[in-house]
């Protein structure tokens, strides 16, 4: 591990990592590979891959042993789709969705981000669009679209 995915589809990538925290810089470094395009177009979806490969690895069972992070790169004539799927709530855990606070800004959102993170926060920011496939208590998928410009939404 890390392992690519074969995909029929020439312009789709996969790679499967472990709940190894080094797998995201390995990770980050194949979807440099992935996007073949400049480091400056490939930004804003490689702070996001790295933002939902560490929140996998910390919120889910993908950070234990055995546990493994999914994740896809596809090139679109205008876009960029990012999918990182992870491998369901730990054992016994709490059994939690990924949601951004849609109130950036006020007290109360500074609060839940000081709490958990400013990871979505990013991804909210930097992706067109994002959102999360898949069920409470089952595993998830959180898909987001880049514009392959490297221009960033930045809705602060």
């Amino acid at each position: 591990m890390p392992r690519r995915i074969r995909h029929t589809d020439p312009d789709t990538s996969g790679l499967l990592c472990g709940s190894d925290p080094h797998h995201v810089g390995a990770a980050r470094r194949w979807a440099m590979q992935a996007t073949r395009t400049t480091p400056g177009a490939a930004h804003p979806l490689l702070v996001s891959l790295t933002e939902l490969h560490t929140n996998a690895l910390k919120h889910t069972a993908s950070g234990l042993a055995g546990g493994r992070v999914r994740i896809e790169v596809q090139r679109r004539p205008r876009l960029f789709l990012l999918r990182v799927s992870d491998d369901g709530p730990t054992p016994g855990g709490k059994v939690t969705m990924p949601e951004l606070c849609q109130r950036l800004g006020s007290q109360e959102s500074a609060l839940v981000l000081a709490e958990v993170g400013y990871g979505l926060a990013l991804v909210g920011a930097m992706a067109l669009y994002w959102d999360v496939a898949g069920d409470a208590g089952g595993p998830l998928t959180v898909r987001a679209a880049f514009d392959r410009s490297g221009r960033a939404r930045l809705r602060w």
